[in-house]
């Protein structure tokens, strides 16, 4: 199936030419966005190709289920005619995108990148909602096994956002299985869960960039190093005169790490309010402070369930900070308002009082869920096959 166009917007107002020509002015049609739902690998690419040269600003919707991938998902505006406009990859809709109703599982099947982007300009690209699972490098790419991100517009003007994305069990035969970005630009993450990914350093993520991060409200567990030699779990490398933000975070139960957390000693880095096993000592920036090292308690949340939600007990529970820089998100990795108690909860994942009290929410339908179904039109194999 090819993607469908769902909505746009901004229409043309044709009917104000004359009246414009009469008064000898020029009047901009206003921009428009073009809204595309896709159900399989095919569409996907197919939008993604479309998004890249239409001259519009562009949303992705991604319908709930498990997309086995063969080839992966590639964005690059290196090639002719790039427009370099916005573009949103969404996930979690219903059949015909109109609500989000579950979640989107993009597989590299253990064989693929699930995702690969590449900016030469001011691109500005929004992912959300969706996870980023059994990612692998392939050959000659051995950097990002969940997601390869490069940003190569010296001027700085690119901007990545990772918003409630869950980066796991991705592999790299080199580095980093979860989240892999260097360039220049500006990078926001937040309410994302990084966990089960394996490479023989930083597996969870490694971030080179000339540009300022925000790391804020997500957690990283579970990640493992391979080989003899402890590694880095996390890499955090601001180049020049950088400033990196990390802020209501968890670090913390990762395999064989040398750090969970490891700051380059190069640019500024400020940590506030965040939950580390442990991190390379550098010297930190003026904001800094209020963090711990404590088992954050994780509680469980069923067979196949990939979250890692806190148990009422504790004690990163009401301990984050309410205004880190850069902002605090409305919600949380579920949906879950940002701030349910007196104070924000550190971490992805906000305690849901009614939940976790054994009630279930209505408010909030996006509680932790297990793996999806195979999406109609996806390609069809076993999740967890091959």
């Amino acid at each position: 199936m090819r993607y469908r166009i769902v909505q746009t917007r901004g229409r043309r107002r044709t009917l104000l030419a004359p009246l414009v020509t009469l008064l000898g002015a020029t009047v901009a049609a206003p921009s428009m966005a073009a809204v595309f739902c896709v159900d399989s690998e095919a569409s996907a690419q197919a939008a993604l190709d479309a998004a890249r040269v239409n001259g519009q600003a562009d949303s992705i919707k991604f319908v709930s289920g498990v997309y086995a991938l063969t080839s992966g998902l590639d964005y690059a505006t290196n090639q002719a005619g790039s427009d370099h406009k916005a573009l949103v990859l969404s996930g979690g809709f219903n059949a015909g995108c109109t609500a989000r109703t579950g979640a989107t599982f993009l597989d590299g099947q253990e064989q693929v990148q699930p995702l690969r982007l590449s900016f030469t300009g001011a691109d500005a690209v929004t992912l959300d909602h969706l996870t980023l699972f059994r990612g692998m490098t392939e050959a000659g790419s051995y950097y990002g096994g969940n997601l390869q991100v490069y940003m190569y517009d010296q001027a700085g003007g690119a901007k990545l956002t990772i918003e409630a994305v869950r980066f796991l069990y991705g592999n790299a035969e080199v580095n980093t299985g979860g989240l892999y970005v260097t360039g220049w630009g500006t990078v926001v993450v937040t309410n994302s869960l990084f966990a089960g990914n394996a490479a023989g350093q930083s597996p969870a993520a490694s971030i080179n960039l000339n540009g300022p991060l925000h790391f804020t409200s997500n957690t990283v567990t579970g990640n493992i190093v391979e080989g003899a030699e402890a590694r880095p779990i996390f890499y955090a490398n601001a180049l020049g005169a950088s400033h990196f933000w990390f802020s209501d975070n968890i670090f913390w139960g990762n395999d064989n790490a040398q750090y969970d957390l490891s700051l380059y000693a190069e640019g500024t880095y400020d940590l506030v309010s965040n939950d580390i096993g442990s991190y390379s000592a550098v010297p930190l920036g003026a904001a800094s402070g209020g963090n711990v090292s404590v088992d954050p308690q994780f509680d469980g949340c069923g067979f196949l369930c990939f979250d890692k939600p806190l148990k009422r007990t504790s004690p990163l529970v009401d301990a984050g900070n309410d205004a880190p820089p850069g902002g605090l998100p409305a919600t949380d990795a579920l949906g879950v308002p940002r701030v349910v108690g007196p104070h924000v909860d550190i971490g992805a994942y906000e305690l849901d009082r009614l939940f976790a009290d054994g009630f279930q929410s209505t408010a909030f339908p996006f509680q932790p869920r297990p793996l999806p179904p195979l999406v109609t039109g996806a390609n069809r194999s076993s999740p967890f096959g091959g």
